[in-house]
C-alpha cells in the first residue's frame, strides 16, 4: 500500500466531520433552475415569493430539493480540503444509498455541508468504495437534506497502476 492511500484511509476513518463554507441560494437561482429543469414550474412555493409569504407554513419561497442536491459537489469539495489529495479523475460518483429531504430550505437562507466518512470497503481490483454521510444544514443547525453518498475510488486515484 502506498503512502497516499494509507494517509487517505487514515484521514477517512478518523471519524471527523468536515464543514464547507456557508452558501446562499437566491430566488434568481431557483427561478433559473426551474426554467432549466422544469422542477418547480407552476409551483408558487418555489417561484412566487409574494404568494409563498402569505402561507404560514412556508413564510416565503423554498429551494427545490434537487437544486440542493446539485450543490453537494461544490460543498463537498470545500469540506474535504483537509483530506490528502487524490486524483479526482479516478474518484467516481457511485450514487446514494439513502437521500432524504428532511426540512425546508428557505430561499436566501445560509447553509453549509457537513461531511463525515462512515465506511471504506476495499475491492479485489485494488479500488475501494467510500461511504460518506452528508448533511446540508441551515445556520441554526437544522438539516434540510441527509444522505449516504458513495464514491468508487479506483487504485489510480492513489497513483497506483
Amino acid at each position: 500500500m502506498n503512502r497516499l492511500r494509507s494517509d487517505f484511509e487514515a484521514a477517512v476513518l478518523n471519524g471527523q466531520e468536515h464543514l464547507s463554507e456557508w452558501h446562499v441560494i437566491t430566488q434568481e437561482m431557483v427561478d433559473e433552475y426551474a426554467a432549466l429543469t422544469g422542477d418547480g414550474e407552476g409551483e408558487w412555493v418555489h417561484l412566487n415569493p409574494e404568494r409563498a409569504a402569505q402561507d404560514p407554513a412556508y413564510g416565503g419561497t423554498i429551494v427545490q430539493g434537487f437544486l440542493q442536491v446539485s450543490h453537494l459537489i461544490k460543498l463537498h469539495a470545500q469540506a474535504m480540503k483537509a483530506r490528502p489529495v487524490i486524483d479526482k479523475n479516478f474518484a467516481l460518483n457511485y450514487g446514494f444509498d439513502r437521500l432524504r429531504f428532511v426540512g425546508q430550505m428557505p430561499v436566501g437562507a445560509k447553509f453549509r455541508a457537513r461531511v463525515g466518512a462512515r465506511e471504506l470497503v476495499q475491492k479485489p481490483n485494488g479500488g475501494c468504495l467510500l461511504k460518506q454521510e452528508v448533511q446540508l444544514e441551515l445556520e441554526d443547525g437544522r438539516p434540510t437534506l441527509v444522505a449516504e453518498w458513495l464514491f468508487y475510488l479506483d487504485a489510480r486515484a492513489f497513483g497506483e497502476a
